[in-house]
């Protein structure tokens, strides 16, 4: 990746924030980064192992190791963009490089998130297609919660013909699992947690600063599941609903 940021002429600052390891993980990242700009902070706190689960205690812990590094960043170095990406996503280097074109093309773009898929298939609509990942993160613009476990996430007609046909859409809040964010965008922005997962804050200080989030189907990342994963029929029957609800508003309105 570094190679391709590098042929770009874009260079890096290297940000860690790492907490009760059992193994090495703070010395060889500081090993790593001996040739390199950055750093690693690193607790011993006692946290909980939460894995991916919605649970507000778990986004609490993730709104502070967030703002901590964005705070160290802020005070102690100069960017153009910011890159979060949580430690189990998978990306190619021209995926950064695009996510980078895509907001200096955009002069109102503050934020853009990529179609971040997981090794789960889309139920909601019984497709074989991966279904898209941190939907609690997603908001559309109405403020109407994504769907999980489907490949088109979005119930808003509008969004969901933008999304198939492959085309940008604004949303209320976006992360799946990763996202890049202009530094003029962030002025007073932080991760908190007040009735939903801290990206929904973030996002609306960005909005406040009167640029969009934007999830982008044609930036692509990946989650992989080392078990597998099969959702609870009633997550299901649940989503299947909602969508079915917000296509009979839309025939009725019509």
């Amino acid at each position: 990746m570094e190679e391709a940021l590098l042929d770009k002429g874009i260079n890096c600052v290297y940000a860690f924030f790492e907490n009760d390891s059992q193994d090495k993980t703070p010395q060889l990242l500081q090993s790593w980064l001996s040739e390199r700009l950055g750093f690693v902070i690193s607790e011993r706190i006692g946290a909980p192992k939460w894995g991916s689960v919605a649970s507000l205690d778990r986004v609490r812990y993730q709104a502070r190791y967030r703002n901590i590094a964005l705070d160290f960043l802020n005070n102690y170095y100069h960017f153009d963009h910011l890159l979060v990406a949580d430690s189990d996503v998978h990306w190619e280097p021209s995926l950064i490089i695009n996510m980078i074109d895509r907001l200096d093309a955009n002069e109102n773009w503050g934020m853009v998130s990529p179609n971040t898929v997981q090794n789960v298939r889309d139920f909601i609509e019984d497709t074989e297609r991966p279904s898209y990942f941190d939907s609690w993160s997603l908001l559309d613009s109405n403020g109407e919660q994504a769907m999980t476990f489907a490949a088109n996430p979005f119930l808003n007609p509008e969004d969901r013909q933008a999304w198939d046909n492959q085309e940008p859409v604004a949303c209320n809040s976006a992360f799946g699992s990763m996202a890049m964010i202009k530094e003029e965008a962030l002025d007073d922005v932080s991760w908190a947690v007040i009735n939903g997962v801290e990206h929904w804050e973030f996002c609306r200080g960005i909005r406040d600063n009167g640029y969009l989030v934007i999830a982008d189907p044609t930036l692509h990342a990946e989650i992989i599941h080392k078990k597998e994963v099969v959702p609870h029929p009633s997550v299901i029957e649940l989503h299947r609903k909602r969508l079915k609800e917000a296509q009979m508003a839309t025939f009725i309105n019509k």
